[in-house]
């Protein structure tokens, strides 16, 4: 029933997850994996230890990564990777 519930509300969702490691994907298919330090009504995200993958291999370590929240296809929550 909890996942229902979630369902729901994915931003509050989101807003109780800062501090976890998150998986980001965008809509270009780029993928940036690190800590979600924090998360605002339109779904903008500072990451920092971000990892900037493309298919599968790391390319890049970031100190702090901000992601636009229009150009996120979906973000992956600690516990789920």
């Amino acid at each position: 029933m909890s996942q229902t519930n979630s369902a729901k509300r994915p931003l509050a969702v989101l807003q109780k997850s800062t501090k976890k490691k998150v998986l980001v994907r965008l809509k270009n298919e780029v993928e940036y994996k690190g800590k979600m330090d924090n998360v605002d009504s339109y779904m903008n995200l500072i990451m920092t230890d971000a990892e900037e993958i493309h298919s599968g291999k790391t390319i890049a370590h970031y100190g702090r990564v901000i992601v636009r929240g229009n150009n996120v296809l979906f973000i992956k929550l600690e516990n789920e990777l």
